[in-house]
């Protein structure tokens, strides 16, 4: 079995354009690439554990990036005085 997460899914879980655009849809397609990857048995319980949160923290980062409204990959916080 192997020990790295399977390259496929990494890419989609990179693909940060695609999370903003769909958030619930990237992260549902995640979970179903997991799932087939565990059943094919590239990955084990825990990979496929460790992908499934990965997926859902990849959810939650595209939500708060919408409302943010900033740049890919920049936290922006607004301050006011």
């Amino acid at each position: 079995m192997a020990t790295e997460l399977p390259q496929a899914w990494l890419a989609e879980l990179n693909d940060q354009s695609a999370l903003v655009s769909d958030p619930d849809g990237r992260a549902a397609v995640l979970c179903e690439m997991a799932f087939a990857a565990h059943r094919r048995q590239e990955v084990g319980d825990d990979e496929l554990s460790d992908m499934l949160e990965f997926a859902e923290a990849a959810r939650l980062w595209a939500l708060e990036h919408d409302q943010s409204g900033g740049p890919l990959g920049v936290c922006v916080l607004a301050f006011r005085r």
